[in-house]
């Protein structure tokens, strides 16, 4: 049995979200063919990793053993669909965790190839171009992170409603999952905490929202703090928001940029609420890392956060926009020990019962085995 799998990215981008997916994809893939003892043999190419080499990826990754092949792109497009129209091996199976590497995948694709393509969020949320479509058609079935991601995709492109289609949630990195949550009576003053890009083109994570109800937050709980973990090139303009509303310079809201994973992990530790009140989050792996820290959780109903957080369990969801009841959700945070603490455990108890790299796993390995029945045929022979 043949696996080709095909990635933007796996080493060169270690916190965004899609190579996160991909690595745990690839992890939990060789583990369970491994463990159903199906004899599989896994080819990779990722588009924007530098060169490489196989063993390169197996230490990276915790692999079991290199896959047979790593190939890598640095970025090159044209590279990577010259590699495909010269390639004579047919995989069984061609698995993408990106839409647009679907016009590779196609050229992939032989008589009895299976091809399964991976969704996300903002990157199908549109009228595909007539590049992707032509991926798309040669598609066997989709995987979705949420039904919300599948639900928009389908509203932009109703033509993919013909295409087998399943639900796979995500799972939190093995790392996070097994974190301590930390003593929040240790902590000193109240905070709240979102992580996240601050990219002009990606301004809906709810930063200007949470920014702009500071103030009256602070007339409620004054010694109440905003961090803000990330950066882009919309850092600036959200400074100068802060700025002007005298938030800065008295340290109401910091901005921390873009920080290591043993200073993140101290900024979570230290926060009492995470709150991330988007409007575009396709799944929202920062939700479960935010929950395996113990943290309730503000976030939105206009997105994947729902299928996530389970509203006044877990966490509180407001409408986007709604400036007033998003102060409301984090003033009662703030102002209710008890609500908090058990709104964390809860949190933390979802995550472990529903939300772990194993369980995403799960979910990959039982869909791949539907939609490529040869995969579960390897298995059995």
């Amino acid at each position: 049995m043949k696996l080709l799998l095909l990635l933007p990215d796996l080493i060169n981008a270690p916190h965004s979200g899609i190579p996160t997916v991909g690595r745990q994809a690839l992890r939990e893939i060789e583990r369970r063919a491994a463990e159903a003892r199906v004899p599989l043999e896994i080819e990779v190419w990722a588009l924007h990793d530098r060169e490489a080499t196989a063993d390169d990826l197996a230490r990276t990754l915790g692999l079991i053993a290199p896959p047979r092949r790593y190939r890598t792109f640095a970025g090159s497009r044209a590279a990577m669909l010259a590699a495909a129209a010269t390639t004579r091996a047919r995989a069984d199976l061609v698995f993408t965790t990106h839409i647009a590497l679907g016009p590779v995948a196609r050229l992939l694709k032989g008589p009895r190839t299976r091809l399964v393509q991976f969704i996300h969020g903002i990157e199908c949320w549109r009228r595909l171009p007539v590049h992707h479509r032509v991926g798309l058609a040669a598609t066997d079935a989709l995987l979705s992170n949420s039904a919300f991601t599948l639900a928009r995709f389908i509203d932009y492109n109703p033509a993919v409603r013909r295409i087998p289609s399943r639900v796979c949630w995500l799972g939190a990195p093995a790392d996070r999952a097994t974190t301590e949550a930390p003593s929040r009576a240790e902590n000193k003053g109240l905070s709240a905490l979102i992580v996240g890009r601050m990219c002009g083109e990606e301004r809906y994570k709810g930063h200007e929202e949470l920014i702009a109800v500071w103030s009256q937050v602070r007339r409620a709980c004054p010694e109440a703090r905003l961090d803000v973990v990330g950066d882009g090139n919309a850092r600036r303009a959200l400074e100068v928001q802060a700025e002007r509303l005298g938030l800065v310079g008295s340290g109401a809201v910091r901005f921390w940029g873009r920080v290591s994973d043993a200073e993140l992990r101290a900024r979570y530790e230290a926060a009492s609420v995470f709150a991330m009140p988007s409007r575009g989050e396709g799944f929202g792996l920062v939700y479960l890392e935010a929950m395996a820290f113990g943290l309730p959780c503000v976030a939105s109903l206009d997105d994947a956060a729902r299928e996530v957080i389970a509203g006044g369990e877990t966490g509180l969801l407001v409408r986007y926009g709604d400036r007033e009841a998003l102060a409301r959700a984090l003033i009662d945070l703030f102002t209710d020990e008890d609500k908090r603490a058990r709104l964390g455990r809860a949190g933390r108890e979802r995550m472990q019962a529903h939300f772990t790299e194993e369980h995403f796993g799960a979910r990959l390995w039982a869909a791949l085995g539907d939609f490529a029945p040869s995969l579960r045929a390897a298995g059995a022979a």
